[in-house]
């Protein structure tokens, strides 16, 4: 199934099917907690979650108790975690829609035991430990006086310990071997004072296709979901298919001598004789204008430079052949065979791949399903 989320936003429904069994088959037999957070980043949070429950995800990692209450009110019943975005929100939330609460601080940790104290009813809790990613989470080495402490705690409800890996690819690997050491100790730790948690998670996207050994019951896939590779070096490990293309089409093209400027001579001069072409995607949907001049986009499924300037409703592109008036340009995703991946585009603006996807704008049309 095709979802149309906007004019320019395409979803492969069937493509997040594949991608996601060909992930849990990597990971067997952990489970895949599917992260959606950030609207399944830009990919719609319902129709994907919806996709995703079907084929038996162990459960949704979510950025706000505003996007697990929409998982709730569509009829997931699966479990639940907040990563972000819950401070100062009310906490009767999670127990009213049962959501998981993820706990990278220690304040958090002391606030999560007063409320459920003062709820009457422990709020499900995923303790999380910075082993070697600098990010959030509670530095392993304050782990055994963090773990001692809540072992005394008599109303925190301890559902899952994790961490993060600082793993992009196998140039990585000896740092993510020592953070699975970390994190197993932890592990260890925390049994031997009487925390058994429900659930352990420690891969990535990348860890998951490219170090099996990382323990855990279950394994959190976000950009790799969506058929991105989080970066080239791991692009070959596993196929992969584009859930999202981001497209336009072609609505006016000019013949160019070499030199000539297009569309003014202030931006851009064709380096040999050829076409230009406007095309009706701008920086209005949120794709980004300082990567003009450096990417490319496909026509027919061949690569053409994007070029000139971006306006807030047109591009251009140049091309040594002349196109066709309504000519789909894919900006990323697939056409004719051919994929343009994020992990291609990000690096040009310093950007990570899944922060392309989340900027964009989506003005649904009033056409919404496709078969």
């Amino acid at each position: 199934m095709i979802l149309d989320l906007s004019e320019h936003i395409r979803i492969d429904l069937d493509a997040l099917k594949s991608n996601f069994r060909a992930l849990q088959s990597r990971v067997a037999p952990k489970g895949v907690l599917a992260v959606v957070k950030w609207n399944a980043y830009g990919h719609g949070l319902i129709e994907c979650s919806k996709t995703l429950d079907r084929e038996g995800c162990a459960g949704f990692g979510v950025s706000s108790p505003d996007e697990g209450i929409q998982l709730r009110k569509s009829g997931i019943s699966k479990p639940i975690l907040v990563m972000t975005d819950w401070v100062g929100k009310p906490i009767k939330h999670f127990l009213e829609y049962d959501l998981a609460c993820a706990a990278t601080s220690w304040y958090k940790v002391e606030y999560l035991e007063s409320v459920s104290r003062q709820l009457g009813k422990p709020i499900a809790t995923h303790l999380k430990f910075d082993t070697g990613l600098g990010r959030v989470g509670i530095h392993h080495t304050r782990a055994e006086e963090t773990l001692k402490n809540i072992a005394r705690m008599k109303h925190l409800q301890i559902e899952a310990i994790y961490s993060h890996l600082a793993y992009s690819g196998p140039k990585d690997r000896d740092k993510g071997l020592m953070q699975i050491e970390i994190f197993t100790r932890i592990i260890e730790l925390a049994n031997s004072l009487g925390i058994q948690p429900k659930y352990t998670h420690l891969a990535n996207s990348a860890a998951a296709v490219a170090l099996p050994e990382v323990p855990g019951n279950l394994v959190r896939t976000g950009i790799a979901l969506y058929g991105q590779p989080p970066s080239r070096d791991v692009a070959s490990l596993l196929p992969l298919e584009p859930v999202m293309t981001l497209h336009g089409k072609v609505i006016s093209v000019r013949p160019l001598k070499k030199g000539q400027g297009y569309p003014t001579p202030h931006f851009f001069r064709a380096p040999y004789d050829g076409f230009g072409a406007e095309i009706n995607l701008g920086f209005s949907t949120g794709y980004p204008r300082s990567i003009v001049n450096q990417a490319s986009v496909l026509l027919n499924g061949k690569s053409c430079p994007l070029v000139g300037v971006m306006s807030k409703n047109s591009s251009y592109l140049f091309s040594r052949t002349r196109p066709d008036l309504d000519s789909e340009v894919v900006f990323w995703g697939k056409q004719n065979g051919r994929t343009l991946y994020l992990y291609e585009l990000a690096p040009l603006i310093g950007a990570l791949p899944y922060e392309l996807t989340t900027w964009l704008t989506q003005r649904k049309p009033s056409r919404t399903f496709s078969e």
